[in-house]
């Protein structure tokens, strides 16, 4: 078992909780982190973030932005600019996030500036929509 921290610039979701298993999307693809993982500093990027619970627990998840985890012997450290729980999304808002972002991202006249910008956007919307609705395994 390791311990698991999630924290943003305004709140703390998880404050050391003993896990079994976390998975997060780090930028260059999902990371699965076990007890004994190597220790590891690396990015984060739009998605969902999983983990499961000590003693076979259910899986949780949390729709988080970019931002920063850290890989120690001691347990995995979350440093996000936003996470949400299923609790803190808005789903008709993520959902209007992300017909949004498709539009931007299919007008072929769009700023190459609002590409990357809406591809972030559409990232985050599809996570919290995953998160919201509970399908993200």
């Amino acid at each position: 078992m390791f311990a698991l921290t999630i924290v943003t610039p305004t709140k703390i979701l998880v404050n050391g909780a003993e896990m079994e298993e976390v998975f997060v999307p780090a930028h260059r693809g999902e990371l699965d982190i076990y007890p004994g993982h190597a220790p590891l500093l690396s990015t984060l990027t739009e998605g969902v973030l999983r983990y499961r619970l000590k003693d076979g627990g259910k899986e949780e998840a949390v729709a988080i932005s970019w931002g920063y985890v850290e890989i120690t012997p001691g347990g995995v450290q979350i440093l996000a600019e936003t996470a949400e729980s299923k609790k803190d999304i808005d789903l008709q808002r993520a959902e209007d996030a992300l017909s949004k972002a498709i539009e931007i991202l299919e007008n072929p006249n769009a700023q190459p500036e609002d590409v990357e910008k809406y591809h972030h956007k559409r990232r985050r919307a599809e996570a919290r929509i995953a998160v919201s609705k509970d399908e993200f395994q």
